[in-house]
């Protein structure tokens, strides 16, 4: 309930149960109800227009043409890549996502060792920057979505570009799955590019 009368203006208290207003005697409830269920409804139908904006905006910069599906099944694929050989670490050892899984759940993963724990660090923020680039992806209807996404897909690659770099220096050299991950960055960033010329025309 109002802490106004709907007619008069009279304030009323916050534990004021009463239906009728004690100054004008107007009911708090039924006042004007055609006009305020009226108001509610055009405010359930602006509300319903946005959420099917954004819904469609989603569809179509995932789904709405062979470019937004392959950019959208390209983006998922570093989880791919990080099954294949990511990095060796200083006793020839393969690191692969799945052997981390691996040897976290047998507790043989010696988080001691830089060479492994490094490239672990980097499979990690790959994993959570794609996530981000995903995301922003999805929303690639507007003025501002290439230059949203690209900043996603900039921070991505440098962050990765800086891990691989400190595996080096921690003796854990990189594999082909970073050049795949890597080449997978470059294409998804051109398709950025062709897809917002044809959404935003």
């Amino acid at each position: 309930m109002s802490n106004k009368c709907p007619k008069c203006q009279e304030k009323l208290s916050p534990l004021y149960m009463k239906q009728t207003c004690p100054k004008c005697n107007t009911n708090l409830v039924y006042y004007d109800l055609e006009n305020r269920l009226k108001a509610d409804h055009e405010k359930a139908m602006k509300e319903q227009e946005t959420v099917d904006r954004v819904l469609n905006n989603i569809k179509t910069s995932a789904f709405g043409g062979t470019l937004q599906i392959i950019r959208f099944v390209l983006m998922f694929s570093p989880l791919l890549w990080m099954c294949l050989p990511v990095f060796k670490a200083n006793d020839g050892e393969d690191i692969t996502l799945i052997s981390v899984i691996m040897g976290i759940i047998n507790g043989s993963f010696d988080f001691s060792d830089s060479s492994y724990l490094f490239p672990v660090i980097t499979m990690v923020c790959i994993i959570i920057f794609s996530l981000m680039v995903i995301i922003s992806s999805l929303f690639s209807v507007g003025e501002k979505a290439l230059k949203r996404t690209q900043i996603f897909e900039a921070i991505n690659s440098i962050v990765l570009l800086i891990c691989v770099v400190l595996c080096y220096f921690n003796n854990a050299v990189f594999s082909y799955g970073v050049a795949l991950v890597l080449l997978t960055y470059a294409i998804t960033g051109l398709l950025h590019i062709k897809i917002d010329k044809k959404l935003n025309k």
